[in-house]
């Protein structure tokens, strides 16, 4: 069946964890499932986890990471690109950061008209969570005449999506971030003032604080959605998407019961198709953001181990793509 290139994650017999390009079997890929010939992936903070081993992302080892895959299906090119993000891509079977990937049929989704799979896979699986956290928002019954918006790690994948999702929609958006140094590019996403790292000055014994946002896209969890739940109005709305600052949080019911406030979970490694095709139709016509290269960042395979260092340090913004095999087929 012949052998492809992927950067393949590997540990040996003494636990020592390896990562780089190799070459591979095809059959390694198994035999049930549509072969997909990746054009593009990227960079999520689980692939950056995959790629140094940790064990609660990677399954088995060898392992090529990768949560999303944008190309053509390898047995009919002309069928035109489609895409895959979350499920088990990149954690259960192996990802997009190989030449190829076998996934079962009802992963792949179409790249709709107006979408390239270059623009597919900049969003990627940030863009997807931004959109399902916006639609959340809108199902709440939030509208730009309600109030400011706040996005906490805004200058992350997902909170970068969404400041310039919710700016397009009319929203007016704050922006929460530990970066100061970045108040120009989040300015640029659409955000009309930056609100500072919400949690830095929390009072712990407090269940409530003056009521600030209409509502808000957090991305990080912990302490700072606590923060967050804390200052949202009356009737207001939280989409939680993330856990960059913890996987628990300590708060009160007084948000909920004295302010009616909503707190939306998102998922977006299991969400139904039908959802996911209904979103991405939209980023390719109504909620098409037109400058995507203002958060692009570009690598190819070779370029993912200082890559994914700066990202687990703190050290980019915006989105990362990581080119694979850009020829058209």
């Amino acid at each position: 069946m012949g052998t492809f290139d992927a950067y393949v994650v590997d540990q040996d017999a003494r636990g020592v964890i390896t990562a780089g390009l190799a070459r591979r079997d095809l059959r390694e890929l198994g035999s049930s499932g549509t072969l997909i010939r990746v054009q593009y992936s990227s960079l999520n903070y689980k692939d950056a986890l995959a790629v140094r081993g940790e064990p609660g992302i990677v399954k088995r080892f060898p392992h090529v990471p990768g949560i999303d895959a944008a190309g053509f299906l390898a047995d009919d090119p002309a069928a035109g690109p489609v895409l895959v993000t979350g499920y088990g891509l990149g954690t259960e079977l192996w990802g997009g950061y190989g030449d190829y990937v076998r996934v079962p049929d009802d992963w792949i989704v179409p790249v709709p008209a107006g979408l390239s799979p270059r623009e597919a896979m900049v969003l990627g699986t940030a863009g997807f969570t931004a959109a399902l956290s916006v639609d959340a928002l809108l199902q709440a019954g939030l509208d730009p005449g309600r109030g400011e918006i706040l996005v906490t790690g805004a200058t992350g994948g997902v909170g970068s999506i969404a400041i310039m999702l919710l700016a397009k929609l009319g929203f007016t958006v704050a922006a929460a971030t530990r970066k100061p140094a970045e108040e120009a590019y989040l300015r640029r996403l659409g955000a009309s003032r930056i609100a500072g790292a919400l949690a830095d000055a929390k009072v712990p014994d407090k269940a409530l604080h003056k009521a600030r946002w209409a509502g808000a896209i957090d991305t990080v969890g912990g302490e700072v959605l606590a923060e967050v739940l804390k200052e949202v109005g009356y009737g207001g709305a939280v989409a939680t998407c993330g856990m960059a600052a913890g996987t628990r949080f300590q708060g009160s019911v007084f948000p909920f019961i004295l302010r009616g406030v909503r707190l939306l979970g998102i998922d977006s490694v299991q969400c139904p198709r039908a959802v996911r095709e209904r979103l991405w139709a939209r980023l390719a016509a109504s909620w098409k953001l037109p400058d995507l290269a203002q958060i692009e960042r570009v690598v190819d395979r070779r370029g993912l181990g200082p890559a994914v260092t700066a990202l687990l340090q703190g050290g980019r913004t915006g989105r990362t793509l990581v080119v694979v095999d850009g020829r058209e087929p």
